[in-house]
């Protein structure tokens, strides 16, 4: 006889911290191992995903995402996430323990149960999963095996974030793995891959119904024939698999699995509301988890031991058929309850109308049947309690013949109106028919944020009103979400704005800003938010923007900065620029800014306009028209007049030449334009 292998990670250490000490379950995905922390010293559940998934990168990073969103999910009744890792080739999820079994585990075990244990079960997972997508997040598996009964009585749901990230990876792809037993799969997410909290609303009502029936609604002989039944099929009422189911949860189990999404409950909180309300109608008590039966310790113990479903039936017996009363199925003399198989008569051969073939030796103890007795004629007394018992039986038939007709005329000659919200009009029109009452041929029409345009939003009387046989009822068929859109309305006033909103209804919220683009006059709209053309609700509230002009800012010194930095710097500061003066400067370089108005560190409005005046470097003179010959002295006080440095050079003389002296040559030469303060140089003779 061969033996397993020994499981590798038995006594490991994950990542230094987790000591794996017993495997708890296997699947095709991953395998439970219950470990301990060592840094914190306390028990935990080590969930390591199988090596098909750990081998791809691409998964591994995928898994620590979702297990870093559904670590943040905190929930009584949602299994906590302490912490993700890898230790080499294996990734792993650490989670809280519970110790404890499955709703598999009980549905296993007792098979259906009553409608307030159902209930009773149902709600925490509700909570759960209502916490969840208030968070943001889809479990996308729901199903008895992820449903938890802890041994101290707390419902906890797992697995949130893990179906995601293997539903995302391309090899479950490849291998055919489909996330979320084919059983509690929506309709959309077979035929489009979608998944979101109306999934999940789903597969609660199908794990409701398998409560209440003891089996799913939909089998077959493979995943493509079940899968094949949820896109094509309604899920039946429970009832009609077993009878005693109220009507009020066989239709929170049709809304639930309604195949088109819009006619579910928006998310688990909303189902949840739902079935909140079902408890308190029908007076559902509130019941805990079912402990676990006694394991049988030896043979005669399981051979004692039976598991009969909560209804009662039989483990080989089908469910009661609707309308089937359970006391005309019950076993007689001769028949074994749940069993066709015909067995012996039991009753003594002497018993009056016994069997008449007799034991070896039994015949000495017949006696002959004794001759029947005369009858007596009745006593006055006895004549008289006779007429009295009649007359109380009369009594009382009287009685209940007048609380009966009193039933019917206040009350059971009335029908409910179903609800058929969410339906198309033409099934909506068949199920009010069915049910005995005459549709109106003119339909109503209502706005609905939470009900799809073109189907059935409600009725007129409601659901839930008790009219005659025949009475008639209007349908009221959504219209989709009341939108209305926003006009656009910048530039101008606000009082424009006001008269454009005025048919709208819709709250205007005034928010005086400053125009940052400068084309928005002091009072006119800048913009609305949402803006304009979008798309609002009834009462939303409009913020409308109104300009208080350009802001104030402090204008930039650009002194001394040549004209295109200065220029530069103010255009990116927001300021408009005019350099169209110039002027002469001993002290700024020509092409650079004199002076500025308004002057550097000043307060003004954006968009200003900033004058410059350039420089054109120090005043310039030119040399003027100085012939040959002329007076030297003269020429001298001609270019210090223009404000030149003269420099005089004096050519030799004869010994007895006493002349004036008189201009030879000048440079620069005449006509030529030098900067004032020049030097010059004057050669006389």
């Amino acid at each position: 006889m061969q033996t397993a292998p020994p499981d590798r990670l038995l006594g490991r250490l994950l990542e230094g911290r987790y000591r794996v000490l017993e495997r708890l379950a296997r699947g095709g995905m991953s395998t439970v191992y219950s470990a301990v922390d060592e840094r914190l010293e306390r028990p935990v559940a080590v969930k390591v995903m199988s090596a098909s998934l750990s081998a791809d990168p691409a998964f591994a990073d995928r898994f620590a995402r979702e297990a870093r969103v559904a670590a943040r999910l905190s929930h009584v009744n949602a299994v906590a996430v302490y912490d993700q890792g890898t230790d080499h080739a294996d990734v792993f999820l650490v989670m809280e323990l519970v110790r404890g079994r499955t709703l598999r585990d009980l549905l296993r075990e007792r098979g259906a149960v009553s409608p307030a244990q159902a209930v009773s079960l149902m709600e925490p997972v509700l909570a759960a999963l209502a916490a969840a997508h208030r968070a943001g997040l889809v479990h996308r598996d729901v199903k008895p095996e992820n449903i938890l009964l802890s041994d101290d009585g707390v419902v906890k749901v797992a697995d949130f974030g893990l179906a995601r990230a293997v539903e995302a990876d391309a090899s479950s792809t490849r291998t055919g793995l489909m996330m979320g037993t084919v059983a509690y799969c929506p309709p959309e997410q077979f035929a489009r891959g979608a998944a979101d909290a109306r999934s999940d609303v789903y597969a609660a009502g199908v794990v409701l119904f398998e409560l209440l029936t003891g089996r799913a609604p939909f089998t077959g002989d493979s995943a493509m024939a079940v899968a094949y039944q949820h896109v094509n099929s309604h899920v039946p009422p429970p009832s009609r698999l077993r009878a005693g189911i109220p009507r009020a949860l066989d239709e929170l189990v049709l809304r639930a699995t309604n195949r088109e999404p819009a006619g579910r409950p928006l998310d688990a909180g909303a189902l949840l509301a739902e079935l909140h309300d079902v408890r308190v109608d029908l007076g559902l008590p509130v019941l805990a988890v079912p402990p676990r039966r006694p394991v049988p310790t030896d043979l005669g113990d399981t051979q004692r031991i039976a598991r009969v479903p909560a209804d009662g039936s039989h483990p080989s017996m089908p469910p009661y058929p609707p309308g089937l009363d359970r006391a005309r199925t019950a076993p007689t003399r001769g028949q074994y309850r749940g069993n066709d198989t015909q067995i012996a008569d039991t009753r003594m051969p002497d018993a009056p109308g016994g069997d008449s073939r007799r034991r070896p030796g039994a015949a000495a103890a017949v006696a002959p049947e004794p001759e029947r007795k005369r009858r007596r004629p009745l006593t006055k007394r006895q004549r008289a309690r006779r007429r009295s018992i009649i007359a109380i039986v009369l009594v009382a038939l009287l009685g209940l013949l007048t609380a009966w007709a009193a039933w019917y005329f206040a009350v059971g000659r009335y029908h409910e109106v179903p609800s058929v919200s969410g339906q198309a009009e033409a099934a909506a029109t068949q199920l009010l028919r069915r049910d005995g009452f005459t549709v109106n041929g003119q339909v109503d029409q209502a706005f609905s944020e939470t009900v799809a345009a073109g189907t059935v939003l409600g009725t007129h009387p409601g659901a839930g009103s008790h009219l005659l046989g025949g009475k008639r009822v209007q349908l009221v068929i959504s219209k989709g979400p009341e939108r209305f859109t926003v006009p656009s309305v910048a530039g101008q006033s606000y009082a424009a704005a006001k008269a454009a909103f005025g048919s709208m209804p819709v709250q205007l919220d005034r928010q005086d800003a400053a125009d940052g683009t400068g084309k928005v006059a002091s009072g006119d709209v800048i913009r609305t938010d949402p803006p304009a053309g979008a798309k609002v609700k009834r009462d939303q509230v409009i913020k409308v923007y109104v300009s208080t002009g350009p802001p104030i800012l402090s204008v930039p010194d650009v002194t001394n900065q040549t004209q295109a930095d200065a220029t530069a710097t103010l255009t990116q500061a927001g300021f408009k620029v005019d350099a169209s003066s110039s002027d002469y400067s001993d002290k700024v370089p020509a092409g650079s800014v004199i002076v500025q108005d308004p002057a550097g560190k000043a307060s003004v409005p954006k968009f200003s306009t900033i004058k410059l005046v350039i420089s054109k470097g120090p005043p310039t003179v030119t040399i003027p028209d100085i012939t040959q010959g002329s007076d030297a002295d003269q020429a001298v006080s001609a270019l210090k007049a223009l404000g030149l440095d003269v420099h005089v050079v004096k050519k030799h003389k004869g010994l007895f030449d006493f002349s004036s002296y008189v201009v030879d040559s000048v440079s620069p030469g005449p006509g030529t334009v030098v900067p004032k303060g020049s030097s010059v140089t004057l050669v006389v003779k």
